[in-house]
């Protein structure tokens, strides 16, 4: 009886961990990244891309040339902002870049750049 009990115990565990590993669908969490102008720092998003990959357990195929694309939208003249998001076994990686609209400010947007996917 203690045997299953335990068994029972451990399977709900592990059920509940998986319910909780990943943001439910009807909500977005981003993960955001803001790199300074400065050539050095660049692989960080890297290092984020292949954290975010980890945990949404997508494979890495393909992941060097993601990283090699988010890199080339890292500004010299000013910061890159970077967001991450998980989806169901996807990551979805987005840079922040400026919309001009018919008003005097500058609203900014999202631009998807890569999605990788298992």
């Amino acid at each position: 009886m203690v045997n299953n009990t335990s068994k029972s115990i451990r399977a709900n565990l592990r059920d509940r961990e998986k319910e909780f590993y990943l943001p439910a669908a009807e909500t977005t969490e981003y993960t955001y990244l803001t790199i300074p102008p400065v050539v050095e720092l660049r692989s960080c998003v890297g290092l984020v891309m292949a954290g975010m990959a980890m945990r949404a357990r997508v494979g890495v195929g393909g992941l060097e040339e993601a990283v090699e694309l988010l890199e080339s939208y890292h500004s010299q003249g000013e910061p890159t902002r970077y967001r991450f998001s998980l989806g169901e076994e996807c990551v979805l990686a987005e840079v922040e870049e400026p919309e001009l609209g018919g008003r005097a400010e500058v609203d900014t947007g999202w631009r998807t750049v890569v999605e990788l996917v298992s």
